[in-house]
């Protein structure tokens, strides 16, 4: 099981998995494996780039705040040291045994200043599925950032990566993102799902955006 981030009753973001706290030492993959490098890309509001060191002050910045780790036994960033291991980790992908394929990762930032808001990553999965999760500063909670941010995600893993249905497990008590991913077209479903969802927590709501 991996480690998973979850938000508030009032958070608008997804349990997210931290795909980097990853079992034992950081492990090379395999030459070809799919990441996102690319460019910068821009929504209406925001500025979205795949992760890299010059993101770690923001984002330790934006999400260095108890509220953000409550429903998840932890927070989603303890040290800047750490987080810039983490953004290694993240670079070097899943070991090859593991059942996922990529790690996609990317830094929102406000348009208009560059403000760091938080982040969104996709786990993807060899038979062209993914789950997503993302974590947005409470600083930056209710202005529809996280919303416009994750609609960006599902099309580009659709567009550029092939991904076919998304996924994501939130908290119960996590209402508004609940709401978030209704208002995107998700669907509720059962546990155990089709999917083995790796983020899932006893409890937890399971949710499909299917083709």
């Amino acid at each position: 099981m991996h480690e998973v981030q979850a938000s508030t009753s009032t958070v608008v973001e997804v349990k997210c998995l931290v795909q980097a706290n990853a079992r034992g030492p950081p492990v090379r993959r395999a030459a070809g494996v799919l990441r996102d490098f690319g460019p910068m890309h821009r929504t209406e509001r925001l500025l979205i780039e795949p992760i890299g060191h010059e993101h770690a002050a923001g984002l330790f910045v934006a999400l260095d705040d108890p509220r953000v780790g409550l429903h998840i036994g932890g927070p989603d960033v303890t040290t800047l040291e750490r987080l810039h291991w983490r953004i290694d980790r993240l670079a070097e992908g899943p070991p090859a045994d593991w059942d996922e394929d990529r790690w996609l990762n990317w830094v929102a930032r406000r348009a208009v200043d560059g403000v760091v808001l938080g982040r969104l990553e996709a786990t993807g999965y060899p038979d062209g599925w993914a789950e997503v999760a993302y974590v947005f500063g409470p600083a930056h909670w209710g202005h529809g950032y996280a919303t416009e941010g994750v609609r960006w995600m599902i099309g580009h893993l659709r567009a550029e990566h092939g991904i076919t249905d998304v996924w994501a497990a939130v908290h119960p008590d996590n209402t508004s993102s609940v709401r978030l991913l209704e208002r995107l077209g998700f669907e509720r479903r059962t546990w155990p799902a089709r999917r083995a969802v790796g983020s899932y927590d006893d409890g937890d709501l399971v949710f499909e955006l299917p083709a």
